[in-house]
């Protein structure tokens, strides 16, 4: 019998509901950026006294329309 190996994921996903912010550059709050940082997305801006953050690239947005939210999408560091 084999061990399964664990596997890790190749890529991390967080949806924010953009509640009027604009698709292109929304301003995460403090709250929606803690919450990448936690699930390992990479910064080159993270500043929570400043309430400023800024997501390292490359990274992918995906709007659905329907339901008001922008999905991040980054490649998990390996």
């Amino acid at each position: 019998m084999h061990a399964n190996p664990i596997t890790q994921p190749t890529e991390l996903r967080h949806a924010i509901t953009l509640a009027g912010r604009d698709s292109a550059w929304p301003e995460l709050t403090d709250q929606e950026a803690l919450a990448m940082y936690i699930l390992g997305f990479r910064f080159s801006i993270f500043d929570p006294d400043k309430g400023e953050y800024r997501l390292s690239i490359p990274y992918t947005t995906v709007r659905t329309i329907d339901r008001d939210e922008l999905m991040f999408i980054q490649d998990a560091e390996r």
